[in-house]
């Protein structure tokens, strides 16, 4: 059976202290909360796709992780380009004392998920959770486009504001 994945803000991630539990390695979190998986989202900064492995650094604003894959990958992960946001869950790993995931699911993100996830870091950031607060990754709200769409297109276009980049307010 798989460990739950908690979705942590790559903040957290940056001071994990390894410890064993039962034979199995653990990290525990600066908040006292101890993982093994985990699902994180960022932005890729960088990325290298080498002979047996695709490996991904992302940025959630709040830090900054390497994601590495091995084949078989998942769907879409090879077509992954730096400035595309992701949302990844995999084990936490610890390699020449370097904390990194070892993926085993990718999912692109959309841009009004991408806005709650960063709203999420922020809040993260401002204010560390305890460990009864931190979601695990099944119980994490999924968005879904709008039911409905505008009646005309002029309701459309009443909502969209110009903004003149010449001016003087810039």
């Amino acid at each position: 059976m798989r460990n739950v994945a908690y979705r942590v803000p790559l903040r957290l991630l940056q001071d994990v202290t390894p410890h064993t539990r039962d034979g199995v390695q653990y990290f525990r979190l600066p908040n006292g909360v101890s993982v093994k998986r985990v699902g994180v989202w960022g932005v890729v900064v960088h990325k290298i796709v080498g002979e047996n492995y695709l490996r991904l650094v992302l940025d959630d604003f709040t830090g900054t992780i390497a994601v590495v894959f091995f084949p078989p990958y998942p769907p879409r992960a090879e077509s992954v380009e730096v400035g595309d946001t992701v949302f990844v869950v995999g084990r936490l790993r610890e390699r020449d004392g370097e904390v990194s995931v070892a993926g085993e699911a990718l999912k692109m993100v959309d841009p009004i998920e991408e806005l709650v996830r960063r709203l999420d870091a922020l809040r993260f950031t401002l204010s560390p959770p305890a460990q009864a607060e931190l979601p695990p990754v099944s119980t994490a709200p999924r968005l879904e486009a709008p039911a409905t769409a505008p009646e005309s297109e002029d309701e459309e276009l009443e909502t969209v504001e110009t903004i003149d980049l010449e001016g003087d307010e810039w």
